[in-house]
């Protein structure tokens, strides 16, 4: 008890001292680990002998239910059965495009690419417990690098976005809202800021032996009006399908629907839904080329800010670099916002969360 006083005095004066980290955009959560090795950090699958599946995952998509990729995918990206079981990191040969609309299709009202994955097995059933839910494996890279304290990608990334929806009829799907802060197109080969994108498939770099996702939360949509009439059961989730944006700017986020833009005065960017911009155009493998989507285990402990399985120092240097931070400053991380209900500002109501779970130990952990 009293080694866990201490630990905390000393997390109280840090805390006291910290400098900010500026970090780009409001939305700097770190993608979920595929692989890991014996120090819990993320593990490269393909070079480092003692990396092994990430335990926070419980399972993964076991069927195709439906797999319809806009013209012209080539013939070696269309085995959409590539998005079933684990993560693999591969991001070459062990994905499934989705496929890209030039101007002219998008013009003519040709729908997106899709896919539909589901999940039938009773340990693979997505449902709404603490923390996150489930990940979406996509294949794009990085134009940056890793931070290894915090885990947060810097710079930018090759990224072939995608909407994300859910369902547990396979009939009514309820779309997760997303937001896009890139400011117009980046062509063929560019790259966007992965901390103005939130809520799509894609954010998060899987390739050249980064294998992460992006992970998502079902609390998000539990206000919907198909979710509160009961037509989609966030505690019985058997679908995911993921439809590709094409980034020309023809497609829209929804960011109207995250946050009262008259709250403060920072948040005027959600006044209006914006159009969403990413890789533009893609040939062959274009689009999104999905690669998995893994079901969670349950987060007990908000305080595992990294979702390493531990409350520990690790979470206390992220912690520490976004204090006193709000939603849309530099140094704002949502997970840091660990006490309830989350009010968007990171002080000592969350410290307190953190201090009181200070060593708790994720159950998957031990497994």
């Amino acid at each position: 008890m009293a080694k866990k006083v201490t630990e905390i005095v000393m997390i109280v004066i840090v805390l006291s001292v910290s400098v900010t980290i500026a970090k780009g955009g409001p939305y700097n959560e770190a993608g979920i680990n595929g692989y890991i090795g014996d120090d819990w950090r993320h593990a490269n699958p393909f070079e480092d002998p003692d990396a092994v599946l990430n335990p926070i995952f419980r399972g993964w998509a076991d069927a195709v239910e439906s797999y319809q990729p806009a013209p012209g995918v080539e013939a070696v990206w269309q085995n959409a059965s590539k998005a079933l079981g684990p993560a693999t990191g591969d991001h070459y040969y062990g994905v499934v495009g989705l496929g890209d609309l030039d101007e002219e299709q998008i013009g003519q009202g040709t729908p997106p690419g899709q896919i539909t994955l589901s999940f039938n097995e009773p340990g693979n059933i997505i449902r709404d417990v603490n923390g996150y839910d489930f990940v979406v494996f996509e294949n794009g890279f990085i134009s940056g690098f890793t931070d290894p304290v915090f885990g947060f990608v810097e710079g930018q990334i090759f990224a072939e976005l995608g909407y994300v929806e859910v369902s547990s009829d396979g009939n009514n799907f309820v779309r997760f809202s997303g937001v896009s802060l890139t400011a117009g197109r980046v062509g063929a080969l560019g790259t966007i800021d992965i901390s103005d994108v939130y809520n799509f498939a894609g954010k998060h770099p899987n390739g050249y032996g980064l294998c992460t996702g992006t992970a998502f939360d079902l609390s998000d949509i539990e206000d919907d009006p198909s979710v509160v009439s009961g037509l989609v059961d966030v505690n019985n989730i058997r679908y995911v399908r993921i439809v590709d944006i094409p980034g020309s700017g023809d497609f829209y986020d929804e960011a109207v629907k995250r946050i009262d833009p008259g709250t403060w005065p920072v948040w005027a960017n959600y006044d209006a839904n914006h159009p969403v911009y990413d890789v533009w155009l893609t040939l062959g493998s274009g689009g999104v080329d999905l690669e998995a989507i893994g079901v969670l285990c349950e987060q007990k402990y908000s305080g595992d800010v990294n979702l390493d399985g531990i409350v520990d120092v690790y979470d206390f240097l992220a912690f520490s670099s976004a204090w006193l931070s709000r939603f849309g400053t530099d140094n704002w991380i949502a997970r840091c916002d660990v006490a309830e209900p989350k009010d968007m500002v990171i002080d000592f109501l969350d410290f307190a969360v953190l201090a009181e779970q200070w060593g708790a130990v994720e159950d998957w952990r031990n497994q």
